[in-house]
């Protein structure tokens, strides 16, 4: 099974137009919350994201029953769902934290009649043996380039480019804005671990792939660098998750073009 498929194709727009409205109503509630205590728009992004493969899962697989009338044994069932899939523990643990809160939540909120948050007896998944870092060689990055510029995936080439370049995290990456990018060697600043400001710095490749991307592109008022264009000519704003999908890719495609296990990830390329 190839890296990152489980996780990353459970959400689909057709299945989330599909799942149970008031589970929808409750991660909303849930969301709002989260604002009104000053969570920082980071975290709360990542709560929708979880939210949503959580609310499919229970679609999918628990006939889209309301999240308030699972039993233990069903959660406990849903976290060996994702482990067998090969998500990390790490990932499982994460959405099932976003679980447990969600449901003290609904716990404590007078609109939900929920008074028994058995999530909270479910045990997390063991922390898992430090995944070894895989540091990529320039003629990897460079034979990866060739391949990305060959099929004209342009936009998978600036991300190569500027990860290789910046080495900056995928949050940071995903803050990038369009504007003005090729007429200098410095992002917009973004918001970096613990608060820190800065622009993201980066040379001759990346404002090559740049230029490619942008004329592809072609015109839209979306100021985000990232975009997913469909079929049909539309755009919207990729997303954190879409950066994964799209690093899980071109792993499979160097894989693909070398024959060996490359098995790199985001971070490789902070190293």
């Amino acid at each position: 099974m190839k890296r990152g498929t489980v996780y990353n194709r459970l959400y689909t727009p057709e299945l989330w137009e599909q799942v149970n409205s008031e589970n929808k109503e409750l991660l909303d509630d849930f969301l709002i919350e989260l604002k009104a205590q000053k969570k920082k728009e980071s975290t709360i992004t990542q709560y929708y994201y979880d939210g949503r493969y959580i609310l499919i899962y229970i679609l999918k697989e628990l006939n889209n029953k309301s999240i308030l009338e699972l039993k233990k044994k069903q959660f406990r069932n849903m976290t060996l769902y994702f482990s067998d899939k090969g998500v990390s523990n790490a990932r499982v643990n994460r959405l099932m934290s976003f679980v447990r809160s969600m449901l003290n939540f609904a716990e404590d909120d007078d609109d939900y009649d929920y008074d028994n948050n058995v999530a909270l007896k479910v045990h997390g998944l063991p922390k898992e043996t430090v995944r070894e870092i895989y540091f990529l060689e320039d003629s990897d990055i460079q034979l990866l380039r060739k391949e990305l510029k060959k099929r004209k995936e342009y936009q998978k080439m600036v991300l190569l480019d500027l990860m290789y370049d910046s080495a900056g995290r995928r949050n940071e990456v995903a803050q990038v804005k369009k504007e003005g990018l090729l007429e200098k060697s410095n992002t917009n600043v973004v918001v970096g671990k613990r608060g820190k400001k800065f622009p993201l710095i980066y040379f001759s490749h990346t404002k090559e792939s740049l230029k490619l991307w942008l004329d592809q592109r072609g015109e839209d008022d979306i100021e985000s660098l990232w975009v997913i264009m469909k079929a049909n000519g539309e755009k919207r704003p990729a997303n954190y998750d879409n950066l994964y999908e799209w690093t899980v890719w071109m792993a499979n495609l160097l894989q693909k073009v070398t024959g060996k296990d490359i098995p790199f990830n985001f971070h490789s390329f902070r190293h």
